[in-house]
């Protein structure tokens, strides 16, 4: 079995650019389970029905799930691993003593989703940079800290290990493969419609760089 897990902000990234329909033709071409968990849906979807905002992203979300092209995981079963990676995360940075909150539940779940599911080819969709920097450069997110904050930044090493383990993407590979296999059509030639995607996710919440981006483009 293969599978996908989806934080809240590679959904929103998608839906923000219109290009939410792309999870069900990306689902086949996968050949695996695309999931959420209860807590990502509570954030893009519960509480969001409450927000006129953002009512109509909420229900086209809600569409796939209906669908059965987003699965919902019972969190119940993620409770205590969830609280396990909160604590260790929101503990591995620390100023004056106190742990920096660098991820809430809904990313923590995610995580947590990621060691409950028995395949080995898995990997969890986050667009937000700090918990992909904290799972794949955590010494470059200790330096950000101390630029971001301009104070020494204590940094627990020992937990960089056990965030490694889990593998990241973003809706910007989610879309560069769906280009590829001809899932979105453009009116311009690959290399800027290429462009104009990633820039699109890029400015909507997907942490891409600009010399990513240049490279995309060529590919």
């Amino acid at each position: 079995m293969k599978a996908l897990i989806f934080d809240s902000s590679s959904i929103v990234s998608l839906t923000l650019n219109d290009l939410l329909y792309l999870l069900k033709p990306l689902k086949k071409l996968f050949g695996g389970e695309f999931y959420i968990t209860e807590a990502v849906k509570y954030e893009i979807i519960d509480r969001s029905l409450d927000i006129k905002r953002f009512e109509l992203e909420a229900l086209m979300i809600k569409a796939l799930i209906e669908e059965g092209v987003l699965k919902v995981f019972k969190t119940e079963f993620l409770k205590g691993e969830t609280k396990k990676l909160l604590n260790i995360a929101n503990n591995t940075f620390k100023v004056d003593g106190e742990g920096i909150r660098i991820i809430h539940e809904g990313e923590a779940s995610c995580l947590a989703l990621y060691n409950y599911l028995p395949t080995g080819k898995k990997a969890i969709v986050i667009d937000e940079r700090t918990t992909r920097m904290l799972c794949e450069k955590p010494e470059n997110l200790h330096k950000l800290f101390e630029r971001k904050l301009h104070r020494p930044i204590q940094a627990n090493t020992v937990n960089y290990s056990f965030f490694n383990r889990f593998k990241i993407i973003r809706s910007a590979e989610l879309s560069y493969v769906a280009y590829k296999h001809g899932m979105i059509k453009l009116p311009a030639k690959p290399g800027q419609a290429i462009e104009a995607v990633l820039y699109a996710l890029k400015y909507k919440g997907c942490a891409i760089s600009r010399e990513e981006i240049s490279v995309a483009k060529v590919l």
